[in-house]
């Protein structure tokens, strides 16, 4: 059996992969961090819902020729494992032909399961949804992202960190 720290690694690499191969449309290294078949579930940034990894190459490859001039640089907060699942939440910027400057946080659960039954990390579901603006006031709180910043976490939940604000185009 691996140990929590090569868990962790395993799944930081997947989470990695997710968002490099988000960066240039990476559709062979989007693959390899889903499991096969059906089981897999997306929610999408665009708001629609990918049933699977076939799904979302379909969504992939309509977007494909969409360029994006910047990688994602995304804040993990948290990364639990327990046993053959964890999860991930995490923040950063992403960006989107509508939005240049977009922000958004994510959930990455992870089973140690790559759908066939080998024990490989993959991401069985991926929720992604917009960040507050930056200038929104957090009740009642009165900070908001453009005063704590993107990743920020009180000292009570420690620092995050991440493993995707080194990508180079």
């Amino acid at each position: 059996m691996p140990t929590v720290d090569e868990d962790r690694a395993a799944i930081l690499k997947v989470h990695r992969d997710w968002w490099a191969a988000n960066y240039k449309w990476d559709i062979p290294l989007m693959r390899t961090c889903f499991p096969s078949g059906a089981a897999f579930l997306n929610f999408n940034l665009s708001g629609d819902p990918y049933f699977g990894r076939e799904e979302l190459t379909a969504f992939w490859e309509w977007f494909k020729d969409t360029p994006r001039s910047k990688p994602a640089v995304m804040h993990i907060w948290r990364l639990d494992v327990r046993g053959d699942m964890a999860y991930l939440l995490c923040e950063g910027n992403f960006e989107t032909l509508e939005k240049p400057e977009q922000y958004l946080r994510s959930t990455e659960i992870y089973v140690r399961n790559d759908g066939e039954g080998k024990p490989e990390w993959k991401i069985w579901h991926f929720h992604c949804s917009e960040m507050a603006p930056k200038d929104k006031i957090r009740q009642p709180f009165g900070d908001s992202y453009a005063t704590r910043g993107v990743g920020y976490l009180p000292p009570s939940f420690g620092k995050s960190f991440s493993v995707t604000d080194d990508q180079k185009p």
